[in-house]
């Protein structure tokens, strides 16, 4: 037989339950804090985004000659060595920025009508342009020799670059 009292294991089944609910309470708040620093993370990334894509819109809009270099190359027409290297920068860039976004649409940071936002001018230039398609290609032979294969990146803009034009959006870049 037990000595202790039915008062005395009501007291302890009573604190055993709340302290379990004091556990799951603490485990409650700890995933909202969780959702909501994601949340904070994925508005802080769609900000760097768009703070990126909004300066190299500027670039655009306030250098003459980078945005002739960009509507010659658009234009198939004959660019010098310079203005080619010039061009060639300016294309890495945007790629990098198409990147970015896709990165961050594969982690759900952005949803895809942002990604085909951003990635319409990359794809415009490899579709338009001879010399970027040029730089494309080289580039997926080397980037698929490196990885013996075509990473999703580069999967997914041959997709779009081939793909339907009706599906396009563009944007200023």
């Amino acid at each position: 037989m037990s000595n202790k009292s039915p008062l005395t294991m009501s007291l302890t089944g009573i604190a055993n339950f709340l302290g379990a609910l004091g556990i799951i309470g603490s485990l409650i708040f700890v995933g909202l804090e969780l959702r909501q620093n994601q949340q904070i993370a994925k508005v802080a990334a769609y900000q760097a985004l768009v703070e990126q894509i909004a300066d190299f819109n500027v670039v655009l809009l306030t250098s003459p000659e980078v945005s002739r270099i960009r509507i010659a190359a658009l234009n198939n027409e004959k660019l010098t060595n310079f203005e080619q290297d010039q061009y060639t920068a300016y294309l890495r860039m945007l790629q990098r920025q198409s990147e970015l976004a896709f990165v961050q649409y594969q982690a759900g940071i952005i949803g895809e009508e942002l990604l085909t936002r951003t990635l319409g001018p990359f794809r415009s230039h490899i579709r338009t342009s001879a010399l970027s398609r040029s730089l494309w290609e080289d580039n997926l032979r080397y980037i698929t020799t490196l990885f013996d294969s075509r990473p999703e990146f580069e999967a997914h803009i041959n997709s779009l670059v081939d793909g339907p034009i009706a599906n396009s959006t563009n944007t200023l870049s």
